[in-house]
């Protein structure tokens, strides 16, 4: 029966992950008075990208901006794929409120763990 057990968790793990929802990218000149939650706002205009705004994903509903400018930090790096996901490099951590700390990579949400 242990086996059973773990093919049932192993395959609760398959399934949760499939469910997870990409993260659409939204390029705006300006940030909207409210923000829709599990969308990521890329603000710039004429090609130029400055930053990059979302709620945040732990349920705070606090708005988190990520910088684009290589000239100023902290600063992201944007990556877009072709399936219209993006990516943010390094993680967002969050060091005041609800100290959330993850990733957005290829469109989805990568929680790192409490060391």
């Amino acid at each position: 029966m242990n086996w059973l057990r773990k093919l049932l968790i192993w395959l609760r793990w398959i399934f949760a992950r499939k469910r997870q929802h990409l993260i659409p990218c939204l390029d705006v000149s300006a940030l909207p008075q409210k923000l829709a939650p599990h969308t990521l706002y890329i603000i710039g205009q004429n090609g130029h990208r400055w930053h990059v705004a979302m709620i945040c994903p732990c349920g705070c509903q606090a708005t988190l901006f990520m910088n684009l400018l290589p000239d100023e930090e902290p600063c992201w790096t944007l990556t877009e794929h072709e399936n219209g996901s993006a990516s943010l490099h390094p993680s967002v951590w969050r060091n005041i409120g609800c100290r959330s700390h993850f990733f957005l990579r290829q469109g989805t949400i990568q929680w790192c763990r409490d060391e």
